[in-house]
């Protein structure tokens, strides 16, 4: 298939935070101010004056001790972060204790719940574990309260890491652990009562009463606690000067750490499949992105996963302190037991609220002044609450821009339950998500179930594992407009070739657009060929867009239409599809660029 496009018109900006480089570190550091320094230096060339040249200097001078400041504040606030962290993982493992006391009281009598030896095996490590962050905690807390810059929490640190050698003892026995607790809830009803209404102590922050937890969920913690060890160190070490007293301790701590972690890792990581999958089988993720779910006529965003054996929706917690990102799992279906068919009527009868163009537009535009106010925040040199204030308006209209403009529903049923309808941004995407789970959908035969514990390991996994990693958001990125095109662009398609039978056929035209891709063009129908030419010329907008996707339909013109992606019936479907980078060189020119585009078959059941 052939199109062109033309550069003539368009407009490129070129990143305002300089180079590649320049803009990673302005990422890793946000608050050092990275505005041109040297703006002072060239007003006392063009006056030839010392004074000035000495004044530039002494505002470059408390420039820095600004930045030092900055710097030295976000270093408590992470530790204060650290502390909030600590506790509620002290919370857990309190958790876990409670109930060991009366367990192994009810040991020595005539009717005990568990054996010494089943309390022994369960419970491994977790007082050591215990005790070990809470004389950690104890230190560290008044350090944080009795702040100075002078602070030194290093000696901490490193003597935490030093103890790592209690968690290989626990991940060693974890597996072993679970099983035992598993069989005594088989066996005990009253152990099973326990097991699921554990409760942990609300934190000072929390005003919430604490909620139920089973015992296997609060086993799992420091399994999950080992494995990110070393991040929290990073992002300390980050925001400790090169010259603070902490720094080579911190340094050393994570070298600790980093070793620990990798003698382990091997041994972590098939424990972790098992963890998840029954024994024997393999679960691997194929794909993942943010999708919008409507739920009883209301757009919910979701991190929606696929796996080699089902399909997972998570909603993404939301982030407080330094805690990590974390999924909530809301449903899955074993693709086995997956349909894109409805079970009944009522199903298929999902009414989606569509939002008005210019509703949408007006959101575009008030987005767009946001950025270009944000812009000129920055060249004034102000910052601050104002500049804050600005992004976190950008970031609200983004994020309902992001949740009212999907349109097109993606459907999946479960042949055991009730159905769930997604909306997208792109037929592309759509169309991608249908033929990846009909393809993995031939290898899996047989249904199942998940336990809690399975459902909660395996969406913690889902953090490590992602390929997606931040919601389609350009308040995200540091320097707004920093990738992509903007301006407009002239496409011209002409004609497709490779067709087996003849055909009425038209195409669409998408563009990333605002961080996901939007249809922006449509061809009209070329009837009964297996060549057509259409030969029509459109403009289109980006707005820091990177890609152009095209996608040719078939359109059907009689009864007999084809099963659509989100189960109901079409007049059309997707037969090839294809897409193109957008490079700068390639369309700034002002002559027109031919190119041959490689469309992919669509398979798609008759």
């Amino acid at each position: 298939m052939e199109d062109t496009w033309s550069g003539d018109g368009s407009v490129c900006r070129t990143p305002p935070g300089g180079t590649e480089e320049q803009r990673t570190q302005h990422e890793l550091m946000p608050y050092i101010d990275d505005s041109p320094s040297s703006s002072p230096l060239l007003s006392a060339k063009s006056h030839s004056s010392r004074d000035t040249l000495s004044s530039a200097s002494l505002d470059s001078s408390k420039s820095n001790e600004l930045d030092l400041e900055k710097g030295l504040e976000m270093r408590k606030w992470v530790l204060s972060a650290i502390l909030g962290s600590e506790e509620t993982y002290l919370s857990h493992l309190e958790a876990l204790l409670l109930p060991m006391k009366p367990l192994k009281a009810a040991a020595t009598t005539s009717q005990p719940v568990l054996t010494i030896q089943q309390i022994e095996t369960i419970f491994f490590k977790v007082p050591e574990l215990y005790e070990i962050h809470k004389e950690f905690y104890d230190a560290l807390f008044p350090r944080v309260q009795k702040w100075s810059h002078q602070q030194r929490v290093g000696d901490l640190f490193q003597k935490l890491a030093s103890q790592l050698g209690v968690y290989r003892a626990f991940v060693d026995n974890y597996e072993v652990a679970m099983e035992t607790a598993e069989k005594c809830c088989q066996a005990n009803a009253q152990f099973a009562e326990i097991s699921e209404n554990l409760r942990a102590r609300s934190t000072r922050e929390s005003k919430e009463q604490p909620a139920k937890t089973s015992l296997e969920a609060l086993l799992y913690k420091p399994v999950d606690r080992v494995t990110r060890s070393t991040l929290v160190l990073h992002d300390l070490i980050k925001h400790t000067p090169i010259g603070h007293p902490d720094y080579p301790l911190l340094q050393d701590a994570l070298r600790i750490s980093q070793n620990f972690l990798s003698s382990i890792n091997e041994e972590i990581t098939p424990r972790r499949q098992s963890m998840t999958v029954r024994k024997g089988e393999h679960r691997q993720l194929l794909k993942d992105s943010f999708m919008v779910e409507l739920v009883e006529g209301t757009r919910k965003l979701r991190h929606v996963f696929l796996f080699t054996d089902l399909l997972l929706c998570a909603k993404l917690k939301k982030q407080i302190g330094g805690k990590s990102q974390q999924y909530d799992c809301k449903w899955y279906i074993p693709l086995a037991d997956l349909s894109f068919q409805p079970l009944d009527e009522s199903e298929a009868a999902v009414n989606i609220p569509l939002i008005q163009d210019d509703e949408l537009e007006a959101m575009k535009v008030k987005i767009s002044q946001l950025k270009s106010d944000i812009q000129r925040e920055r060249k004034s040199n102000k910052g601050g609450k104002g500049l804050d204030r600005l992004r976190k308006k950008l970031s609200e209209q983004e994020s309902m821009l992001l949740l009212l403009s999907p349109s097109m529903a993606f459907r999946v049923h479960n042949r055991n339950g009730k159905g769930h309808t997604f909306l997208t941004w792109s037929d592309y995407e759509r169309a991608e998500w249908g033929e990846n789970i009909r393809e993995q959908q031939k290898k899996c035969v047989k249904s199942f179930s998940l336990t809690s514990l399975e459902i909660q390991m395996l969406t913690n996994s889902c953090v490590k594992l992602q390929t997606v990693h931040r919601i389609p958001l350009t308040i995200g990125k540091e320097d707004d407009e920093s990738s992509g095109l903007y301006g407009f662009l002239n496409v011209i398609v002409h004609s497709a070739t490779g067709f087996q039978q003849s055909s009425n056929l038209f195409c669409t035209l998408e563009v990333d657009s605002f961080g996901y891709f939007v249809n922006k063009a449509k061809t009209r129908v070329y009837r009964n060929t297996t060549e057509p030419s259409w030969n029509e010329e459109f403009e289109i907008e980006l707005e820091g867009s990177q890609t152009l996707r095209i996608l040719c339909y078939e359109k059907f013109y009689n009864k007999n239409r084809p099963v659509r992606e989100d189960g109901g019936e079409s007049s059309e479907r997707i037969v090839a599809k294809g897409q193109v980078q957008l490079e700068a060189q390639l369309v700034m020119g002002k002559d027109w660029q031919r190119s041959v585009v490689a469309m992919n078959g669509v398979s798609s059941r008759q």
